[in-house]
């Protein structure tokens, strides 16, 4: 019997192990398409030095490619490697689908008890962290605020269970959601059963 140990015991310590690594794949991962290192850091949310030595690393580690292009490099995944194909990749694909998979959960969990779901605070941004608690604003539907607390209950228990997720609810009335614009947050519309039959409409 023959015990490896080490880097191939563990390659995704190497990919893993610094978030400029993580940013500049998933980039290149959503991209599709080879790109300059430049836009690379735009995309990734980093400086170009950071971009730079993330792909300095990842090109060791025989994960990406550079291919001249004029006066600047293009850079691209290797697609050829058990680790891209088998890790890699499904990692990233199974990643874009959290945050549709979140929302399912919360039109069905509300469906036919909120008139609207509104997502606000930082996750309206884009900006949620770990560990912060995911902010909704529900507008009461027909069954009225009985019904969607109990709904709401079994929402956030099924959020913290699976995603590990807390919610902060704040529930509103038609008459309150239609002065919604006094709001001093940004709310972003997530329908449920289609508009809402009364006007909203965001700040912002």
């Amino acid at each position: 019997m023959i015990y490896l140990k080490g880097h191939l015991a563990r390659p995704l310590d190497a990919v893993l192990s610094a978030p400029s690594r993580v940013a500049v794949l998933r980039a290149l991962v959503r991209s599709r398409s080879p790109l300059s290192g430049r836009a690379l850091a735009r995309l990734a949310g980093i400086n170009h030095q950071g971009a730079a030595a993330a792909l300095a690393a990842l090109a060791k580690l025989g994960l990406v490619e550079r291919r001249p292009a004029g006066r600047s490099d293009q850079w691209r995944l290797d697609r050829r490697r058990w680790i891209m194909t088998e890790l890699i990749l499904p990692l990233f694909e199974r990643e874009a689908e959290l945050a549709g998979a979140v929302a399912d959960a919360i039109k069905k969990g509300l469906r036919g008890k909120a008139a609207a779901v509104l997502v606000g605070g930082e996750a309206a941004k884009g900006r949620l962290e770990p560990e912060r608690p995911l902010e909704l604003v529900l507008v009461e539907g027909a069954g009225g605020r009985r019904s969607l607390t109990e709904a709401v209950r079994g929402l956030a228990a099924l959020m913290k269970e699976r995603w590990s997720l807390e919610l902060e609810v704040r529930v509103l009335s038609r008459r309150e959601a239609a002065r919604a614009a006094a709001l001093e947050d940004l709310w972003e519309l997530l329908p449920v059963e289609g508009p809402p039959s009364f006007n909203f409409h965001p700040a912002g």
